[in-house]
């Protein structure tokens, strides 16, 4: 009961916060009153509806922007009052992971994510409030804060905000269960010229931490194990036309606001699309010095060198109805390896989606990832037995619909078979090398 008073404090005061941002916005003592909110497409262009790449607009929201925590308003009804520029809105997300190899720790294999296997979960009770900059193009003042509650509580987490090593004062006082403030930042500029500053999603990737975006519940290896989640820092980002974007500033690091190392990293992003983005590309990267042995291995030394981690997305819609998606990336650890030297890991990500219907959406991923020296795969939950070093090749395939019965509610069910190549044994405790699990999580947006 006390955290769950902690949770709803925080909650309403978030709620506070964006009433007063609203109010000296419109007026002192101006109430915030209900409007119809259009869907908003991708910044810098319009998206005529059964175009191509018209679906973007719908649940789920089919391109890359939701890795840095992009969340499209589109829905029948809002618990809270919303206006153009300032909005509070949020979901809640809960699910279940049938293991077929049911193991006896109820991990499915090295996962940080989706992990419990034969068992409810309740992954996110998230709340967005936000205020975007202006859309006619003039400057002006913005911000965002998120919270999020539930076992997904461990993606968002930041070294000097919610966790501090060793010490007392951490927000969370379970394994399974905690609160974790991934957003919060100011904004300032126009749509085409904007500086955010702050904290904020990574733009690395293409999986994100919302559940809201994501088209399956369960998550791709390279989201869980081959970058950050969150940066403390500074970010610019310019948008000259709707062709192309361009980002780039300084963070302290992965998932650090005061930590080891403090050091400074680079963070860039640029994304190409042609007139109607039925064609797109990115190409982000962030580097700089990390600590060396986040897997605790014994060979490696505790010290501070260079890491960088890449990804490269191909995005082609030939239609409105059908989407591929291409993720290549690439991370690196100096002094890192267990036998000495840099540390590897790389892999692919493929998306298949197609619209059936405005309720109806189907999907595919298939997906490599080479965890080359051991030191990514089984950075989890300190409960889970499945830790590195477990070097080697893991491949996945997920197949599985989106159905969405009305603009608020959304259910995920599907299939999915891990296997692996290599000298160890990741899934059901150490004794197998592959699993076959089915499930289904369903999304509630208010």
């Amino acid at each position: 009961m006390p955290k769950l008073r902690r949770v709803v404090g925080l909650l309403s005061c978030m709620g506070l916060v964006l009433a007063q941002l609203n109010g000296g916005a419109l007026g002192q003592g101006q109430r915030m009153e209900a409007v119809v909110i259009p869907v908003q497409p991708p910044e810098g262009g319009e998206v005529a509806p059964n175009s191509v790449g018209g679906f973007e607009g719908d649940d789920p929201v089919l391109n890359d922007d939701v890795m840095p925590g992009v969340i499209y308003r589109q829905q029948g009804w809002y618990l809270f009052p919303q206006t153009e520029r300032v909005s509070v809105r949020g979901w809640l997300d809960g699910g279940f992971m049938g293991n077929t190899g049911n193991p006896g720790s109820k991990f499915n294999g090295p996962y940080n994510a989706v992990d419990r296997a034969n068992e409810a979960m309740f992954n996110q009770a998230y709340l967005i409030a936000e205020r975007v900059l202006p859309g006619d193009g003039a400057f002006g003042v913005g911000g965002r804060a998120d919270l999020l509650y539930g076992e997904d509580f461990l993606l968002a987490l930041s070294q000097g905000w919610e966790v501090f090593p060793g010490k007392e004062g951490n927000w969370n006082s379970g394994q399974y269960y905690g609160l974790a403030m991934p957003q919060l930042y100011g904004e300032f500029g126009t749509r085409e010229l904007s500086m955010k500053l702050g904290h904020f999603y990574t733009i690395v990737g293409y999986e994100g931490v919302p559940a809201v975006g994501n088209f399956f519940y369960s998550k791709s290896y390279s989201y869980q194990f081959a970058g950050p989640f969150t940066e403390w820092g500074g970010l610019a980002s310019w948008r000259p036309n709707k062709n192309l974007e361009v980002n780039g500033g300084l963070v302290n690091g992965w998932n650090i606001l005061d930590g080891v190392p403090n050091a400074v990293s680079f963070l860039g992003k640029a994304r190409v699309q042609n007139d109607p983005n039925s064609l797109a590309a990115s190409f982000a990267i962030i580097t700089g010095d990390q600590f060396t042995n986040v897997a605790g291995l014994p060979t490696v030394a505790n010290g501070k060198a260079n890491r960088t981690r890449y990804s490269l997305i191909l995005e082609a819609r030939p239609t409105d109805r059908w989407e591929y998606v291409f993720h290549q990336w690439l991370g690196t650890q100096a002094d890192g390896a267990p036998l000495g030297g840099t540390a590897l890991w790389a892999g692919i990500d493929q998306y298949l989606y197609y619209s059936v219907s405005e309720k109806w959406k189907a999907g595919a991923r298939f997906e490599w990832f080479n965890d080359v020296d051991g030191t990514r795969v089984g950075l989890n939950r300190p409960a889970n037995p499945n830790k590195p070093s477990l070097p080697g090749n893991y491949f996945s395939l997920t197949v599985g619909p989106n159905y969405l019965p009305t603009e608020n509610l959304m259910i995920r069910p599907e299939l999915r078979w891990d296997f692996y190549d290599g000298d160890a044994k990741p899934y059901n405790d150490g004794s197998k090398t592959e699993q076959l699990m089915l499930g289904f999580d369903v999304i509630l947006k208010f």
